[in-house]
């Protein structure tokens, strides 16, 4: 078999003019690619100077973030800002247990270096290349001697999981960038282009309502939203609340929500007080739910109640929930008991006090 067939076969090749300039693209991921671009620009003046002292700007770059992160709005830029030709993984390919798939990497960032200047963006490189594995050690030595000072080649690689790497594996990377969850501004940019027009609608009320939610989400609430008749009121909270809850777009990758929903699925086999109490001894539970009362019992009573109704909840109510996972322990009447039983101690506790 030829190279090219074999480079086909393993990567794909995206040109600068090819990579799409209108994408709605996550702006804290694009930022971090404008902080990055900004040292590269740093590094062409200083390049001998470095040599000079054994020094390298290396450009491996790892970014990790929660799932739902859009890590591409990271290459994407780069690749038309500056320019430069984008390689990644085919990782069907790699993935493929019919082939080896430490050849296919190697494969790859031969291709890559042929290409440069090139990006070599390495996807969920925890699947890539999980730890002790031999796909792990095939990346670890292309890693290790590839780099933007020899061979113009940029290496960006991508993980929701860096634990499931190997730890040498971490140390190659020059730079590591952590992205957070959609952040307000990232979610108010998305519905400000995608809503364009609909005066119904306080973009910045249903960024704060979306709050904790991932970037991929946000854009699919913007397109259901769109989609929705406008109304000819701009819509107060509430009625905010209920939109979002009816276009069946849920934010799955926070913790508190996916919980509330497992729960309410499984609610008919939720886990009796007994069986909890022999993983959680009982007066452990109630000094939790002790905390929760004494932090805000307005909101723990609000939460306990819609937990036991089986509604939505807030974005508000999950953050507290995230906060307070026990809540979601045990029926609705043991709920309610252990809510009561804390609210009594609470009180008791403020009047020994003074308060």
């Amino acid at each position: 078999m030829s190279d090219e067939q074999t480079f086909a076969e393993a990567v794909r090749l995206v040109e600068p003019e090819q990579l799409p300039a209108d994408q709605i693209n996550q702006y804290s991921v694009e930022q971090r690619a404008m902080e990055f671009q900004s040292l590269l620009n740093r590094f062409t003046s200083l390049k001998d100077k470095l040599a000079e002292s054994g020094l390298e700007l290396g450009g491996r770059v790892l970014l990790i973030g929660p799932p739902e992160t859009d890590f591409g709005a990271f290459v994407r830029f780069l690749g038309r800002e500056v320019p430069i030709k984008l390689v990644t993984f085919r990782q069907e390919e790699i993935l493929n247990e019919k082939k080896r798939g430490a050849d296919a990497l190697r494969v790859g960032f031969e291709f890559a270096r042929r290409s440069s200047p090139a990006i070599m963006f390495a996807e969920r490189i925890e699947m890539l290349a999980p730890a002790g594995s031999e796909r792990s050690a095939a990346l670890h030595d292309e890693i290790s001697r590839t780099s933007w000072d020899d061979d113009e080649v940029l290496l960006i690689a991508s993980t929701t999981k860096p634990s499931q790497l190997d730890e040498e594996m971490l140390t190659l990377f020059d730079r590591t960038f952590v992205i957070e969850v959609a952040s307000s501004e990232d979610r108010v940019r998305v519905f400000e282009r995608v809503l364009k027009g609909r005066k119904d609608i306080d973009t910045a009320m249903l960024a704060d309502l979306t709050q904790g939610w991932g970037f991929q989400s946000v854009k699919r609430l913007a397109v259901s939203l769109v989609m929705t008749e406008a109304s000819a009121n701009i819509m107060q909270r509430d009625d905010l609340e209920k939109l979002i809850a009816q276009s069946g777009v849920m934010p799955l990758n926070d913790p508190a929500t996916l919980g509330s929903i497992v729960h309410l699925v499984e609610r008919g086999a939720s886990p009796s007080l007994s069986r909890v109490e022999t993983e959680y001894p009982d007066d452990f539970i109630d000094q939790l739910y002790l905390m929760s009362v004494g932090e805000d019992y307005a909101r723990t009573q609000r939460v306990v109640e819609v937990l036991n109704d089986g509604l939505p909840l807030s974005s508000e109510d999950r953050g507290f929930l995230s906060k307070h996972p026990h809540l979601l322990n045990g029926t609705a009447e043991e709920r309610l008991t252990r809510l009561l039983r804390a609210k009594k101690s609470s009180d008791r506790l403020q009047r020994i006090m003074g308060k």
